[in-house]
């Protein structure tokens, strides 16, 4: 009896094994156990199986060993045990030919597929793994991929552990519909990768310059079944992380560009050697209820009910530590003096929500942990309906009725990213002290009150399709993100620091990409920047005087910029913007750029987009003011009141041209001591755009297409300014000098002392 069960068991194994014998499996019949030792894997099968890409091919996989334990008089309510020591997977990364693949994939379901108890069983396993450890390779790249104690387990809807089985579906006879909840938890993660030096070069003896390790991780996944034939309808997928710490060197980083790039040109060659394989026609699901009648469901169904998928990440806190290596072979621009610079950023609370498919004009109430209606919401509500004016006002009757009939069937594939905080520190080196640091980039939510559902950073993007055609217009992607409120530090070392970080991001890019990106399609974009403030540190003063301000606050209500059109009725058009001024800016003696800024404004007055420009921005900001205070938590001091702006960013590839004009009369007023540190500070501004001239100079020496060059126009037509002088005398420079008294006599000798007792007496 034994040995016909472990045939039988061969047999099935068989397509998915390989040199399978039957001293090779242990069987208990009666207990419901069964042992299986060390199971070779057949990789063309599973590459089959897992239907991966051309230019993905496993080449060996084995299980050290596998335990089943089966309840044979509990199956509904006690889950079959998988136990797994280690599964081991090698995978290469080749641009060769692939595989022949069989005509049907084993993933596929058969075309009379039934959904019965042998399913159910089957979907309540329990899956356990000790190891998980999948090897890469290529010609250029090594890495390996680790899982440490893998559990798959069917939970409660509440994700709670279930004691019965039939806790963890919800079914719905009158609907066929039923939902299941799965979660996988694991203890550790880890990825390396790393660049060769020799092709021959085994993985194992390569270094891991890239490295990203998370401790403690669960994926919660909701499906939603066809009763009848058990094809999922939709499915839920949480991902929650726990803290993540990620330190990485700009090698690392440069190693990261070059993978991602590799990995991009093997798609790419694949795609035009081996065009991708038309989908299996899909059946559609159907629906059976009670024809004419209401159909009643259940209060827990309709509970814990979704009606799309969804894709969602949850991070809990992130800390990402950018280090510069003082060892490598990069110059530094002349003057440098950030020995092993580093940044740290920490963002807590990411949450990241994909939706493949989703109506364009839903109200998007079911998000979870989402909030609607919002500006964004609001935004691209104006935008669809502008588009959908445009469309029919350019296309035929016939054409027109075909889009009036399908536009409420447009869908759209949305990403929303949000940070509920984040916390950007200055850049440090080796001499750095840790009680001297400070933050660059804060956020203020604590001080504004913000509620606990608004978050700093909401990023949002969205792509739409017709379902039905492929010929009707479709609306231009959307991009659209709000940030604030925060304050940002303007400090010196950082700043430079951050442009050396980009060139050499920059150059990576330029050095890897061996093949023409594709020219990036138009989007819709817009940026809402809410009480921005920027923190520019004075000089020090030549005295303690604490009358001179240490600071100067730049704050905005709110700063807005889009590539589309403000609306009319708040957003004026340019006043100054006249041949008067173009004439005055062209014949200023200007370092570079002059022409082209001169240029595009004058086309820019005959409402004409200028030529060659990739991109035109607007923008606009709310009252703005200026103050200065004496640190933090002390009292400010204003020197110019509430003003307003408007503006535009013209883009060129070799040119960037900005010209902004207020649309307010600009006040200001300043007293002494703030006039005497506003003097310091312009001469130190300028002395330091000297030094990232100088930077930029050094950079371009090293890159093939020189930097592009920054044009800024503002016009004021108006400003009134006032001088407030000091109340009494004028302090003296010597009156804070230190008197000589006859303590100090005592410490001079010889003719000091007599040089000094002349003058006291």
């Amino acid at each position: 009896m034994t040995s016909i069960l472990k045939n039988q068991i061969i047999k099935h194994l068989s397509k998915f094994a390989r040199n399978l014998k039957p001293e090779q499996i242990s069987l208990d019949v009666l207990k419901g156990k069964s042992k299986l030792q060390f199971i070779e894997l057949n990789e063309e099968v599973l590459t089959d199986v897992l239907e991966l890409p051309p230019w993905l091919r496993i080449k060996q996989a084995f299980c050290t060993g596998v335990t089943v334990s089966v309840p044979w008089t509990k199956l509904k309510s006690a889950p079959v045990q998988i136990f797994i020591d280690e599964i081991n997977v090698e995978v290469v990364l080749t641009s060769g030919p692939p595989h022949r693949k069989q005509d049907r994939p084993a993933s596929a379901l058969s075309d009379n597929a039934s959904y019965g108890f042998a399913d159910k069983v089957v979907e309540g396993l329990s899956l356990y793994i000790n190891t998980v450890e999948i090897n890469f390779d290529s010609d250029a790249f090594g890495g390996s991929f680790m899982l440490s104690r893998l559990s798959v387990e069917s939970r409660t809807p509440g994700w709670q552990v279930a004691q019965d089985l039939r806790q963890t579906r919800i079914s719905c006879p009158v609907i066929n519909r039923a939902l299941m909840f799965k979660q996988i938890s694991w203890q550790l993660l880890r990825i390396e990768a790393s660049a060769k030096t020799d092709r021959n070069e085994k993985r194992c003896t390569i270094n891991a310059p890239l490295r990203l390790i998370t401790s403690g991780g669960k994926i919660r996944l909701a499906l939603k079944k066809n009763t009848i034939d058990g094809t999922v309808v939709n499915a839920q997928i949480h991902m929650l992380l726990e803290d993540i710490l990620w330190v990485a060197t700009l090698p690392q980083l440069r190693s990261a560009i070059a993978f991602s790039s590799y990995i991009m040109s093997l798609v790419r060659q694949s795609e035009k050697e081996y065009p991708p394989v038309a989908p299996l026609p899909t059946r559609p699901v159907e629906t059976i209820t009670p024809n004419g009648q209401d159909v009643t469901i259940s209060n827990t169904f309709r509970a814990f009910d979704f009606d799309q998928t969804s894709h969602h990440l949850h991070i809990k806190k992130v800390d990402l530590h950018l280090c510069d290596d003082a060892h490598s072979s990069i110059t530094y621009p002349p003057e440098w003096d950030i020995d092993s610079g580093a940044m740290q950023v920490t963002l807590y609370r990411v949450l990241v929500d994909i939706y493949p498919r989703t109506l364009a004009s839903c109200d998007r109430r079911n998000w979870p942990r989402y909030s609607a209606p919002n500006d964004f919401t609001r935004w691209i509500e104006t935008r669809l309906a502008q588009q959908f004016s445009i469309f029919c006002s350019d296309t035929d009757e016939a054409g027109r009725t075909r889009l009036v009939h399908c536009w409420p069937q447009l869908m759209s594939f949305n990403v929303v990213l949000r940070i509920h905080d984040l916390i950007i520190q200055c850049v440090s080196d080796a001499t750095s002290k840790k009680d001297s640091l400070q933050n660059m980039f804060t956020s203020e939510r604590h001080l504004r009150s913000l509620p606990n559902d608004q978050y700093i950073v909401h990023f949002e993007f969205a792509n739409f399709n017709h379902p039905m055609s492929n010929t009707l217009p479709v609306p231009a992607p959307a991009s659209f993100l709000q940030l604030g409120p925060f304050s940002i530090l303007f400090d010196k070392r950082t700043l430079r620091w951050c442009l050396y970080i980009v060139h050499n991001i920059s150059t990576a890019f330029e050095q890897s990409l061996g093949f023409e990106m594709e020219p990036i399609p138009h989007s819709d974009v817009r940026i809402d920047l809410l009480m921005p403030k920027v923190i520019i540190p004075f000089p020090a003063p030549s005295s303690d005087d604490r009358r001179f301000p240490l600071r100067l606050l730049i704050s905005f209500s709110t700063l807005s910029l889009s590539n589309t059109r403000f609306d009319r009725d708040i957003f004026k058009p340019f006043e100054m913007l006249n041949k008067a001024t173009i004439n005055y800016a062209s014949n200023a003696k200007l370092l570079g750029g002059g022409s082209t800024l001169t240029g595009d404004l004058m086309q820019l007055l005959g409402s004409n987009i200028p030529v060659g420009v990739s991109d035109l921005f607007w923008l606009r900001t709310s009252p703005a003011w200026v103050d200065t205070d004496h640190g933090v938590n002390t009292k400010s001091l204003p020197v110019i009141s509430d003003v307003c702006f408007s503006g535009v960013i013209l883009a060129r590839p070799e040119q960037l041209n900005v010209y902004v004009e207020p649309t307010t009369q600009i006040n200001a007023v300043v007293d002494h001591f703030q006039f005497i540190q506003l003097t310091r500070l312009s001469t130190s501004l300028s002395d330091f755009f000297d030094v990232l001239a100088r930077d930029q100079k050094h950079f371009d020496s090293e890159r093939s297409v020189p930097s592009p060059t920054v044009a800024v126009l503002v016009a004021i037509k108006q400003a009134r300014a006032s001088i407030l002088l000091t109340m009494g005398l004028m302090p003296s420079p010597y009156d804070n000098c230190p008197t000589v008294t006859e303590s100090v006599l005592e410490c001079l000798s010889g003719s000091y002392r007599k040089y000094f007792e002349m003058f006291i007496r």
